[in-house]
C-alpha cells in the first residue's frame, strides 16, 4: 500500500502587509496538499500608516500591530519566531538564526527594507533607526523610560525629509509636548522636504513642523554622526535622541543568495512578482525591485498581495500567472503629530485637518479589521 505523499511547503519569510493579506486567500484557494508556513522573528508585524500615531499616543501596540501567531492560526498556517540568515535557492532551503535550516517548495518573501546606516560614519553606533520596527519600538520605550532623569531641553533629530522622517518627527513632539518635557527638533534631509509630494502637502507640512518647532534643513546631507552631535554642511547638531528614517536597503542575505538583486540588495522580481531566475521565488513589498522601480509605500504592497497570493496558487497547480500592474494614482495621507492630516490624490486638492485624520483613523482601522483573526474560515485550527 503506498504511503500518502508528504505535503509540499510554501513558505513566507516576513509578517509585512503583502503576506498579512494573501494568507486569507491562501487558506480558501491553496491546494490541500500544500503547508503554509510564516517565518517572522517578531510575532507581532506593525501596520506603517499607525505608527506615527502609536508614536504619538492615539494608539497603542495592539491596536497597531498585528498578530501574526493569531493570524496564522486562523488561516490555517504555521508561524515559526525565527530569523532568516541565508537563502539557498539551489538547494530550496532557508538557514535560520538558530542553525536550523527549512526546505521548501514555493518561497515568497516580504522582509521589507531598512534604512542604510552604512554609507555615513558613525550612524550605526549612534543612530535609531526605524526599522525594523520592534528594535524600534523597544528604544523609543527606553527613550521614555529615562526621560525622568534629563534634566534639561532634549535635542531630537531625525534625517530623513520623506513621508516616514516627516510624520515621525510631529510624533515624537507631540509625544514629548503630552509627557510635559520641553524639546529642540531639528529635520535633516539632503534633498527637498517631501520629494515627490505635491506642492500643497509640502506647504501644509512644512506649515505643521514650523508651528511645532521644528527646524528643516534641507539639502543638508549628513557627514558624520557621534554620539552627541551629528554633522552636516551646515554646521554640527546636537541630539540626546537621533532618528534615522532615510536611504532603504534588503537584508544582506537577499544578495548573499545569488539571486539577481538591484544596487541596494532588493530582489528582482517580474511583472507576476516572481524571480527572473527561479521559478519558484516570489517577492513584494518593499524588499521587490518592480520592473521599473516602485516607490517604497505600503499601497503598493497592499494590492499586490491578492496577485501575489493568486501567482503562488497557480505556481503550485502548474497555471499561468497574472501580472500586478501597479496604480498610477493613489491616495496618500500623512499624519500631522497631533489628531491632524494632510491627504493628496494625483491632481485634486490638497486635504488636511482633524477631518482628515478622521478619515484616516477609519481607513487604517478598518484595515486592521481585514486582518483581525476572529472571522476564522471553517475547519481552522
Amino acid at each position: 500500500m503506498n504511503e500518502p505523499a508528504a505535503p509540499r511547503q510554501l513558505v513566507l519569510v516576513g509578517g509585512g502587509h503583502s503576506h498579512a493579506l494573501a494568507l486569507r486567500r491562501l487558506a480558501k484557494t491553496a491546494p490541500p496538499d500544500l503547508r503554509i508556513t510564516l517565518i517572522s522573528p517578531d510575532p507581532l508585524a506593525a501596520y506603517s500608516g499607525m505608527l506615527p500615531g502609536l508614536v504619538a499616543g492615539h494608539y497603542d501596540v495592539a491596536e497597531s500591530h498585528v498578530n501574526l501567531p493569531r493570524l496564522c492560526r486562523a488561516r490555517g498556517a504555521r508561524f515559526l519566531a525565527a530569523r532568516v540568515t541565508a537563502l539557498r535557492p539551489d538547494a530550496r532551503q532557508l538557514v535560520l538564526d538558530n542553525g536550523d535550516t527549512l526546505n521548501y517548495h514555493l518561497l515568497s518573501l516580504d522582509v521589507g527594507a531598512t534604512p542604510d546606516l552604512q554609507t555615513v560614519p558613525g550612524a550605526a553606533d549612534h543612530a535609531v533607526p526605524v526599522k525594523p520596527v520592534s528594535d524600534f519600538r523597544r528604544r523609543w520605550q527606553d527613550l521614555r523610560a529615562t526621560l525622568e532623569d534629563h534634566r534639561g531641553p532634549l535635542a531630537v533629530t531625525v534625517v530623513g525629509g520623506g513621508a516616514g522622517g516627516t510624520e515621525m518627527v510631529l510624533a515624537v513632539a507631540r509625544a514629548l509636548r503630552r509627557r510635559g518635557r520641553s524639546a529642540t527638533f531639528n529635520l535633516v534631509t539632503s534633498a527637498q522636504l517631501l520629494p515627490g509630494a505635491a506642492k500643497g502637502v509640502r506647504r501644509r507640512m512644512a506649515q505643521r513642523l514650523a508651528a511645532d518647532g521644528v527646524t528643516v534643513l534641507e539639502h543638508q546631507p549628513v557627514r558624520r554622526v557621534d554620539a552627541g552631535s551629528v554633522e552636516t554642511d551646515a554646521g554640527p547638531l546636537r541630539h540626546d535622541f537621533l532618528l534615522w528614517c532615510t536611504g532603504a536597503r534588503a537584508p544582506a542575505w537577499l544578495a548573499a543568495s545569488g539571486l539577481p538583486c538591484d544596487e541596494n540588495g532588493f530582489l528582482r522580481v517580474e511583472a507576476t512578482l516572481r524571480s527572473p531566475a527561479d521559478a519558484r521565488v516570489f517577492a513584494a513589498g518593499d524588499c521587490a525591485a518592480f520592473p521599473g522601480g516602485l516607490p517604497k509605500a505600503g499601497v503598493y504592497a497592499v494590492r499586490q498581495a491578492p496577485i501575489l497570493a493568486r501567482n503562488l496558487v497557480a505556481t503550485a497547480r502548474q497555471r499561468p500567472l497574472k501580472p500586478y500592474r501597479p496604480q498610477r494614482r493613489f491616495l496618500s495621507l500623512l499624519s500631522a503629530g497631533d489628531r491632524d492630516a494632510v491627504g493628496s490624490r494625483g491632481p485634486w486638492p490638497t486635504l488636511s485637518g482633524p477631518w482628515v485624520w478622521r478619515w484616516k483613523d477609519h481607513l487604517d482601522r478598518a484595515f486592521m479589521a481585514r486582518l483581525d483573526a476572529s472571522d476564522e474560515p471553517p475547519g481552522s485550527p
